[in-house]
């Protein structure tokens, strides 16, 4: 049943199409025999076409059986050419013999050119050395005969290579061949007896290989020599082109490519082998892949290229004494290499060699690896601060300034992990800061310890230490150095580490001076002498540090920025301050040594042997005093005696108002006599180093307290208020003086006390803005 089509009209369509009308219905029968005209003329077209294709079908039948009657024909023919072939003397007269005849004549031809090539061989290699030595007498010269002599190299060394491998592989079946060639061999080398019998001299030699392998050696030594030259010129292609000899490289290529191409054919010959085509591969004599080493010239011409780099960078480290810092900035050379292979080597190699991509690989990975092992044996600071600035630098000159695609730079100096090496630049500088430092403190304090000798004077007098200006050297070698970096959080950090080393530093000072200070009133036989001028130097050194510090605050304070500023001068002000702490520990130091030498004399202060003629203790203390004063105002920094005796007359006031708190008896008006002594000589002693107006205002208390002690017993409270004013209530002081008044009764000190309180606490006074000095004295 024919399938439907949709598009196409159908019987029935056609039909419905010629009776669609009634009037159509009457032409049925004229439609009808149409139609069966159509059909019959339709059916002797396709019985007509039928016939014609049986009758090509059985004429391609009967073709295919002619053809494999010829091929069976043929097969059989070829049998009979096979075994005609296979043994000819079974059909030729004489053929045999004809065969062996014709072995013999090919044998005895390669023999005579094997012997021929063996005896001129000595004579070409002898003129192949002097050319040799000809080219490497001049190292960076043009090397003119390269190619001629890597042209009889190569016939030389492939007659070597065909020679012994024949000699290998014949064996017995070779025979005479073979001896004939040691004999060659043997009566071609030196020999002890010229004319003795090659039989007699091929007794000595163990086999007819090994003969030939020596006299072969000479050869290999010239082919070793070239090969050491040639790629010794691979190695410096770079100082070649410099000296105007670049054409050099265009001789290595071809050497290379000719090297390529025989290495190309003995891989040919080997991969037949491998297939079982045996038969095949024996045919090519002069393709012998068993009888010649692979060479691989221009892989190993590469080879030598990257070595020469990496013996560059090698070399440029030594040429800076080993000096990282320097090496780095040195290195502006790779970037000049790269631009002289593109100016100078690019256009003479083939494009495939990639030679730009070579070097600039060849550098990159003789550089990382130098790189790694610097940072592996643990280089100095400046050196790891400068090389994660170098690996920043290094990529931008590569690809900014050079062009050089990025995929070469791969992977990237110290795996561009620069982080972790500014990590460990800040732990070797905290390592090597710490180690110096105690290094520092230890040499520093030995000598404070010891006091063996004097310490040392500067132009003006001042005792000194070198400590300061040691310390300062280191760390400002250190700042310097993170500058140089660009990078104001490397700064900063640096900072930091500085404010940690200098806090460090003067807390052991202080535990030190306090430790010395204390055997010194305890009294320790073993101290030895001199802390006082120790203790003056040491104030003095840090007088200097923190001028050293201020002055590292103002140079850094411009060059860094805003966000970094504040965090930098607020640490080096905190060191500052450590520094000026250190030296008012050191003054207020000797200031309790000279008070603790005159405790005898503070003792006797207004005590019952005062008020006697006979002894005088504040003219002790003065003359006391004085001695001191004589030897701090000679060696001590002058803004450092300013405070001493600042904080001398403060500590004398304090004295003195201790020993008036302490009396239990003023006799008086004597008392009143010996305290106005005694006040007149501390203030004209004090006068020589304060001026007089200040002076005054210090001994202003003093003053108060005399007024108060002469004071009737119906003028205290006048005079009392204006002492309440400028030093605060005090009643307990002001009690204890008018008990120890011996023209006032207890009623009396009990009346005047009374009138004191109410009128305190009736009348409300501000305290003093500062606290005043009997805030400061010591508790009862």
């Amino acid at each position: 049943m024919a399938a439907f089509i949709p598009g196409q009209p159908t019987a029935a369509s056609a039909i419905a199409e010629h009776l669609s009308t009634p009037p159509t219905l009457s032409r049925i029968p004229l439609l009808r025999q149409r139609i069966l005209k159509e059909r019959t003329q339709l059916q002797q077209t396709l019985g007509s076409r039928a016939k014609d294709q049986v009758d090509l079908v059985k004429q391609g039948l009967a073709g295919l059986r002619d053809a494999k009657t010829a091929a069976e024909q043929l097969k059989e023919s070829l049998r009979e050419v096979e075994h005609l072939v296979a043994d000819p003397r079974a059909h030729i007269h004489g053929f045999g013999k004809l065969v062996e005849v014709s072995i013999v004549h090919r044998r005895l031809t390669q023999t005579l050119e094997i012997v021929n090539s063996l005896r001129s061989m000595y004579s070409r290699l002898s003129h192949l050395s002097d050319l040799l030595s000809a080219d490497r007498a001049d190292p960076l010269g043009p090397s003119p005969n390269l190619l001629p002599i890597h042209y009889h190299l190569t016939e030389l060394e492939t007659f070597r290579n065909e020679t012994l491998a024949q000699a290998k592989k014949s064996g017995a079946s070779w025979g005479s061949t073979s001896n004939a060639l040691a004999a060659a061999a043997a009566s071609s080398t030196a020999s002890p007896d010229p004319d003795a019998p090659a039989a007699h001299q091929l007794a000595s030699l163990a086999s007819t290989r090994e003969t030939l392998e020596r006299y072969f050696e000479r050869l290999g030594e010239t082919i070793e020599a070239f090969e050491a030259h040639f790629f010794r010129l691979a190695r410096e292609l770079l100082a070649l082109a410099r000296a105007g000899n670049s054409g050099v490289a265009v001789r290595l290529c071809k050497v290379a490519e000719v090297e390529g191409a025989r290495d190309q054919r003995a891989i040919a010959i080997r991969m037949v082998k491998k297939a079982g085509n045996v038969d095949v591969a024996a045919r090519f004599r002069s393709l012998q892949a068993d009888a010649r080493t692979l060479k691989h010239y221009r892989a190993r011409v590469l080879d030598a290229i990257r070595e020469g780099c990496r013996t560059d960078v090698e070399k440029s480290y030594r040429r800076a004494g080993e000096d990282g810092v320097r090496w780095i900035d040195e290195l502006e050379w790779v970037f000049d290499d790269i631009v002289t292979v593109r100016d100078l080597l690019v256009d003479k190699f083939p494009a495939d060699w990639k030679i730009e991509q070579v070097y600039v690989k060849g550098y990159h990975k003789a550089l990382y690896d130098f790189v790694a092992t610097l940072v592996k044996n643990e280089p100095d600071p400046a050196t790891l601060l400068r090389l994660s600035q170098f690996t920043k630098e290094y990529t931008k000159t590569m690809t900014k300034d050079l062009g050089v695609d990025p995929a070469w730079l791969e992977p990237p100096l110290l795996d561009g992990n620069e982080g972790a090496l500014l990590d460990d630049y800040l732990g070797v500088i905290t390592k090597k800061m710490d180690e110096w430092t105690a290094n520092l403190f230890k040499g520093e304090s030995r000598d404070f310890l010891e006091r063996a000798e004097p310490p040392e004077t500067d132009p003006d007098g001042y005792y000194g230490m070198q400590g300061a200006v040691i310390l300062f050297q280191m760390l400002n070698q250190q700042v310097d150095l993170a500058l140089d970096s660009n990078q104001a959080a490397v700064l900063s950090r640096v900072v930091d580490e500085a404010n940690r080393v200098m806090r460090g530093v003067q807390r052991r000072w202080i535990q030190l001076v306090d430790g010395e200070y204390r055997r010194r009133i305890a009294g320790d036989d073993a101290l030895v002498p001199g802390l006082d001028e120790y203790v003056m130097a040491l104030a003095n050194d840090q007088i200097k540090c923190a001028d050293f510090t201020e002055a590292m605050s103002n140079r850094l304070e411009p060059l860094v920025s805003t966000k970094y500023k504040q965090a930098i001068v607020d640490k080096l002000s905190d060191a500052m301050d450590g520094f000026l702490d250190v030296a008012k520990r050191c003054v207020q130091v000797l200031i309790d040594v000279v008070f603790h030498d005159l405790k005898p004399a503070t003792k006797v202060l207004l005590s019952p042997a005062w008020h006697t003629a006979e002894v005088n203790p504040m003219r002790q203390i003065v003359e006391t005093l004085q001695d001191y004063m004589d030897d701090y105002q000679v060696h001590l920094n002058p803004n450092l005696f300013d405070l001493l005796v600042e904080d001398l007359v403060d500590t004398f006031l304090i004295t003195y108002l201790v020993a008036v708190r302490r009396t239990s008896k003023l006799r008086m008006p004597m008392a009143v006599e010996r305290m106005r002594a005694d006040l007149d000589l501390a203030f004209d002693f004090f006068l020589a180093y304060k001026p007089k107006t200040e002076l005054v205002a210090y001994f202003d208390v003093l003053e108060s307290v005399l007024t108060l002690i002469s004071a009737s017993k119906m003028m205290v409270f006048l005079d009392y208020w204006p002492f309440r004013k400028k030093y605060g209530a005090n009643l307990a002081f002001t009690e204890a003086l008018m008990k120890a008044r011996d023209d006032l009764d207890r009623s009396a000190v009990s009346d005047i006390m009374d009138s004191v309180k109410r009128k305190v606490q009736s009348e409300q006074v501000d305290a003093p803005e500062q606290p005043s000095i009997f805030d400061r004295l010591p508790a009862k």
